[in-house]
C-alpha cells in the first residue's frame, strides 16, 4: 500500500523537518507547483507539517516521484536527477535524497545563478549548510580550485560525497559547520534558513577573505529585514536580489 501526505508547503520547508520525516518512515518526497508530497507506506500521527492523507492503494510511488522531477535550468548548468534519458550534456547529476537540494527550489536556483556572475577560476568556496552538495558541486563546475562543503546533518554529509563522485569533482565534504572550517574564502554561500543566517551572520563574514563575496539564502521575502539587521551589526551590507518568493543576499568585502 501506498499513501501520499499532500502539503501545502515547498520541499525547502518540508526539508526543514527531514529528522522527523525519516524518523516516521519517509519513502520519497516530490513537488509539483510549489507543493510537497510525502510517501509512505502507511499514514502517520503528528507530523510535523500540516497535510491531508491519500490513499493510492497498489502504486509505484517511486515512478510517480521520479515522473515530477525533470531537469532545471540555470544559466550554463543544468541539474538533473540520474534517471532522466536522455541526460542533457554537462548536466549536474544530482540524485535526490533526505538532504536539501534538488536543485529546483527558487533559493537554490538564485544561488546557481550568483556563482556563475562570480569568477570562480582558481577560487576557494565554501558552502555552510551543503545539502546534496549541488552548490558546492556547481563551484567546483565553474573553475574553483578548492571547495569545502560542509552540514550538520549526517544525510547531507553523504549525499553530497556520493554526488560528488557521480559528477567527477573533487569537493571537501565534512560534517559539522563552522568550527570544522579553518582560514577564509573567497566565496561563502549558505543557502540555510533565516533564523540560522541571523545567529552566523558574524562568523560567515569572517570567513570571506578580503575583496571575497557572500551568498546567503533561504529568506523570504517577507524576512529579508532581519537578515540585513543581523549582517549590518556584522559590519557587511547586504545587497538583496528578489524573487518570487524568497530572496538571495550578497554581500562584499573590501579589498
Amino acid at each position: 500500500m501506498t499513501w501520499a501526505y499532500r502539503m501545502q508547503v515547498d520541499l525547502e520547508t518540508t526539508d526543514l523537518h527531514a529528522a522527523a520525516f525519516d524518523r516516521a518512515g519517509l519513502q520519497g518526497l516530490s513537488e509539483e507547483d510549489g507543493r510537497a508530497t510525502a510517501w509512505f507506506a502507511a499514514p502517520v500521527a503528528d507530523l510535523p507539517v500540516p497535510g491531508e492523507w491519500e490513499d493510492l492503494g497498489e502504486v509505484d510511488w517511486h515512478a510517480d516521484y521520479q515522473r515530477h522531477l525533470a531537469p532545471v535550468t540555470v544559466g550554463a548548468l543544468t541539474v538533473a536527477p540520474p534517471w532522466v534519458d536522455p541526460m542533457p550534456p554537462g548536466a549536474l547529476v544530482i540524485l535526490p535524497a533526505q538532504a536539501f537540494g534538488t536543485g529546483h527550489h527558487e533559493t537554490t536556483t538564485g544561488c546557481l545563478a550568483l556563482l556563475q556572475e562570480l569568477p570562480l577560476r582558481n577560487r576557494r568556496v565554501l558552502d555552510v549548510g551543503t545539502g546534496s552538495g549541488v552548490l558546492a558541486i556547481a563551484a567546483a563546475r565553474l573553475g574553483a580550485a578548492d571547495v569545502l562543503a560542509v552540514d550538520t546533518d549526517p544525510l547531507a554529509t553523504d549525499a553530497a560525497t556520493g554526488n560528488a563522485e557521480a559528477n567527477g569533482v573533487a569537493i571537501d565534504v565534512r560534517r559539522g559547520s563552522l568550527e570544522v572550517v579553518a582560514g577564509s574564502f573567497d566565496v561563502v554561500v549558505a543557502n540555510l534558513d533565516t533564523a540560522t543566517l541571523c545567529h552566523l551572520a558574524a562568523d560567515l563574514i569572517g570567513r570571506v577573505a578580503p575583496g571575497g563575496v557572500f551568498i546567503g539564502s533561504g529568506v523570504s521575502l517577507e524576512r529579508v529585514g532581519e537578515v540585513i539587521a543581523a549582517f549590518s551589526a556584522a559590519g557587511t551590507a547586504l545587497e538583496v536580489r528578489r524573487g518570487r518568493e524568497w530572496a538571495v543576499l550578497v554581500g562584499r568585502r573590501s579589498p
